[in-house]
């Protein structure tokens, strides 16, 4: 089969599905695609540059078939989501999408839609633009959480178990009283707060 880059990408990311962002190598990849080790130098000059090919992959289509006529901030929401799901659709998505700079076409389609949405709110550009950029590092930082969460051994029981051990009565009764929620698995229900919140003071800042 004839080596593309869109092939490279994409045998790259069921890689890194397999190995994680560590063992993620050239070596491995040249062994994936059945290639001389080297020959994908051909389309990426560097690891580097391959990573920010693979996070540009993972935002592909993301603004596509926003709903017409929907207030600016349900908008705004749908594409955290998305962008949530994007980065949860590979293993260690968030960590390689926080890793890289990368003014791409897929990146640059899904900034220039915030940006687009948050003007269209009533926020100048610079407002516009950092706010994009607030709730993007929300987003990310929420999800490596969650990937970092999901990869404990036996379900991060032995997490909680040091949490308990932790607490103490005396010194932490607000945690103490939060444990179940501080403890419990419930990313889309924390995600979605957390995010109002975020949009709650994006609505507060406009003029």
């Amino acid at each position: 089969m004839r080596l593309t880059r869109d092939r490279v990408v994409a045998v790259a990311l069921d890689l890194l599905d397999e190995v994680g962002m560590e063992n993620l190598t050239m070596r491995r990849l040249a062994d994936a695609l059945d290639v001389r080790n080297g020959a994908t130098y051909w389309h990426f000059r560097s690891k580097q540059a391959l990573l920010e090919a693979m996070a540009d992959a993972l935002l592909a289509g993301l603004p596509a078939g926003l709903p017409a006529g929907q207030p600016w901030d349900e908008l705004v929401a749908e594409m955290a989501r998305r962008l949530r799901q994007a980065l949860l659709s590979r293993r260690d998505g968030a960590r390689l999408f926080s890793g890289s700079f990368f003014p791409l076409p897929n990146a640059l389609a899904y900034g220039e839609t915030m940006v687009g949405l948050l003007v269209g709110a009533g926020l100048d550009h610079c407002a516009a633009t950092w706010a994009t950029d607030t709730l993007t590092y929300y987003v990310v930082a929420h999800v490596t959480e969650e990937q970092l969460a999901a990869a404990l051994p036996d379900g991060g029981q032995a997490a909680r178990v040091r949490l308990d051990a932790a607490l103490d009565p005396d010194r932490h009764p607000h945690l103490l009283a939060a444990r179940d929620d501080l403890a419990a698995p419930h990313p889309i229900a924390h995600f979605d707060h957390g995010l109002g919140l975020v949009i709650t003071g994006i609505r507060s800042s406009r003029g």
